[in-house]
């Protein structure tokens, strides 16, 4: 499949801001998705390439809090082999989905996505610590965490809208520490999530490669600008645009 240069340009645009966005306020495939569909790409086709075109993104989230990723370490080495099994089984699971009954899902998940990118600021504020409390700066969470990192893997590597709002709940719940290990612990697990998924997604005949190199370079421009935004834009403001846009998308599609 042959894209436009207008569509090349209009992804690229939307790399970039899904990159800043990402870095300021978190949310940016709700930007990138539609996008590489108005471009012309089939939602399946848009899905795969988006998950590896991103890619660079989530690394440099990671990057960004290596501070906090110190006494992350135990915890990492202990539940990453379980988002890496998610994330396998989320890339197969793409695979296996015919394109028509993917177009039929992609609304809703979209809408999901955008829900959960609404009440992010709900989840955040739960885990708000006092650091007088004390943290738990042993504690794996156990069982229920690595199979929540499973089933977190599985829709990450699927759709990947929302699963850093859903692995913040998750950990708020069951690790006790702060906001700020609880984000350094899930960019690096997202990181996994989606390169295992990437490296799966790859052998897909569906996924365009001209449009990979560009998202990873237009993201990775996106995420450095992200820093600047974040400092200048109110987060809120970022979050209701993106939301918008997203409820705009998935109700076109439905209506369509």
């Amino acid at each position: 499949m042959e894209l436009e240069l207008g569509g090349y340009l209009l992804i690229a645009l939307a790399a970039v801001g899904g990159g800043a966005i990402n870095a300021a306020a978190g949310g940016g495939t709700l930007i990138t998705f539609p996008a590489m569909l108005a471009a012309g790409m089939s939602p399946l086709a848009a899905n795969m390439t988006s998950s590896i075109g991103m890619l660079f993104g989530t690394l440099g989230g990671a990057w960004s809090y290596r501070a906090e990723l110190r006494r992350q370490r135990r915890r990492f080495i202990v539940n990453a082999p379980f988002a890496a099994i998610g994330g396998a089984l989320g890339a197969v699971l793409l695979l296996l989905t015919p394109s028509d009954a993917f177009t039929e899902i992609v609304p809703w998940l979209v809408l999901a996505a955008a829900a959960l990118f609404a009440v992010q600021p709900l989840v955040a504020k739960r885990l708000k610590r006092d650091p007088a409390d004390g943290f738990d700066t042993e504690s794996t969470g156990g069982w229920p965490t690595k199979v929540s990192f499973v089933l977190i893997g599985i829709y990450g590597s699927y759709f990947g809208a929302g699963i850093g709002v859903m692995m913040l709940a998750m950990l708020g719940l069951l690790i006790h520490d702060s906001l700020q290990h609880h984000n350094a612990l899930k960019n690096i697990v997202a990181g996994v999530i989606n390169g295992t998924g990437a490296v799966i997604l790859a052998f897909s005949p569906l996924v365009h490669w001209g449009v990979v190199l560009l998202m990873l370079a237009a993201s990775l421009v996106g995420g450095f600008a992200g820093g600047w935004l974040s400092r200048r834009v109110p987060s809120w403001v970022l979050r209701v645009v993106v939301i918008a846009f997203a409820l705009g998308v998935a109700l076109t599609m439905l209506l369509t």
